[in-house]
């Protein structure tokens, strides 16, 4: 078999603060092949943004810090690269969407001159090349008038489309790899419906890695092949999307599914997990989901649980299951 396009192992972030030390990624480990897309799940400071981050080494440093673990891009390893070279990466070989338009475009560039600054930069192409590219991405995105549109300033975008032209200026190099960082959470159903079916058919068509970042499993459902249920920091589970959903084995994961809304069922309130999130300063001894689990065992409050193979491609950290 091929080597993977992308290969996490042990990667380890910390946040030093005034208050101690934050183990915000702790162990995560996956790969991703050339074409395929995978979804990271979780509820919210479960560490998948940082983890997102830290794959194009944008974490906040300080206080951030990758302690340790390998990110193996396309043959290099990330965490071992020097500045210039990461410059040659970012928005060329590997591109991010970040969760809000408004934040990641410029308000005093227009939008044609944004996409096409990374044209310039990684293509070192003429500024009328790299504008004639930047409308031509506009419009691989659905945007009608790509022309014009090229011309305009984000606030006289709608969401939907400066959405879009976030997805084209990440896409204008024709990235190996995609990091999605929430990219539908502030659109209308309608609109997010069509940013899923353009990440779908770019995919297709360019044969671009996805990596999708989200809180709504419904979007995983419809989008990744493989998921990675994280939970304070920790990978809890990871298997094929359809397997997750069919058979899911950490009590973590049974209980995100359960809290999704159904139409097949008889009952009227949506059901939760009991209990919070651990605080990120003082996680629970053992495994960090056992104060909010209905089966945690002795052993769950002293013992950390690895993550055990289920033969047929999933794997997931839990007690009950070794």
């Amino acid at each position: 078999m091929s080597e993977p396009l992308l290969a996490v192992d042990d990667l380890r972030v910390h946040l030093f603060t005034n208050r101690g030390v934050v183990r915000a990624v702790d162990g995560v480990g996956f790969a991703l092949s050339a074409g395929k897309s995978l979804g990271i799940v979780g509820e919210s400071g479960c560490g998948k943004t940082m983890t997102a981050l830290s794959l194009m080494r944008l974490i906040p440093s300080p206080p951030a810090r990758i302690v340790s673990g390998r990110i193996m891009f396309d043959g290099e390893d990330v965490v071992a690269l020097d500045e210039p070279r990461l410059r040659a990466l970012r928005g060329n070989a590997m591109a991010m969407i970040y969760q809000d338009p408004m934040t990641t475009l410029n308000p005093v560039f227009n939008v044609g001159e944004q996409i096409a600054e990374a044209v310039r930069l990684h293509r070192q192409a003429s500024r009328a090349a790299a504008l004639a590219r930047a409308v031509e991405m506009l419009e691989l995105v659905g945007i009608p008038d790509p022309a014009r549109c090229a011309q305009s300033y984000p606030h006289q975008l709608s969401g939907g489309m400066r959405q879009r032209a976030v997805i084209a200026m990440a896409l204008a190099c024709h990235p190996k790899l995609l990091i999605a960082d929430e990219p539908t959470t502030a659109l209308d159903v309608t609109i997010q419906a069509q940013v899923l079916d353009l990440m779908r058919r770019l995919q297709r068509e360019l044969g671009t890695a996805i990596i999708l970042i989200t809180h709504d499993l419904g979007v995983i459902a419809d989008l990744v092949d493989t998921v990675v249920v994280m939970y304070a920091g920790k990978v809890v589970e990871r298997a094929p999307v359809r397997q997750l959903f069919a058979v899911p084995r950490h009590p973590y994961t049974q209980g995100l599914l359960r809290s999704v809304p159904s139409l097949e069922t008889r009952e009227h309130r949506m059901r939760t997990i009991e209990g919070t999130v651990p605080s990120a300063y003082a996680m629970p001894q053992g495994c960090r989901f056992h104060p909010r689990c209905g089966i945690a065992r002795d052993v769950c409050r002293t013992d950390e649980p690895p993550l055990v193979p289920d033969g047929v491609g999933g794997e997931a950290a839990c007690w009950a299951l070794v």
